[in-house]
């Protein structure tokens, strides 16, 4: 069973906008980042299948990390992630990233940003 992944979330209090970059790899030296400022759950646009969702479920850690306050490594966030990610596998769930879109330049970024804000 297919779960689309749409372009916002919310755990707790802390909204989380997921988007694909470009390069993010090369310019930020991972494959997934969470901006706590700006709640960009951003994933590599080069990245899919496996690697792709581990980083994902990678990233919801830090969201929930951020929402609830949490002191826990970065190994440890990604065991437990990947824990997740094996048992909803073993169910038969298979994320869909269907929706999520790549932010290709600076200047569409900080114009999605403000609208953002200005919410």
């Amino acid at each position: 069973m297919k779960v689309r992944i749409p372009q916002k979330i919310k755990i707790g209090a802390t909204p989380a906008f997921i988007k694909y970059q470009e390069n993010l790899m090369s310019d930020e030296g991972f494959h997934g980042t969470f901006n706590r400022r700006t709640g960009e759950l951003t994933l590599e646009a080069g990245c899919d299948g496996a690697k792709r969702d581990k980083t994902f479920g990678h990233e919801l850690m830090e969201v929930i990390k951020e929402n609830y306050n949490l002191t826990i490594a970065e190994a440890d966030m990604s065991n437990i992630a990947n824990g997740w990610l094996e048992f909803l596998n073993q169910l038969g769930i298979e994320f869909d990233f269907e929706d999520i879109k790549i932010c290709q330049s600076v200047k569409q970024r900080e114009k999605v940003l403000a609208v953002r804000l200005n919410q």
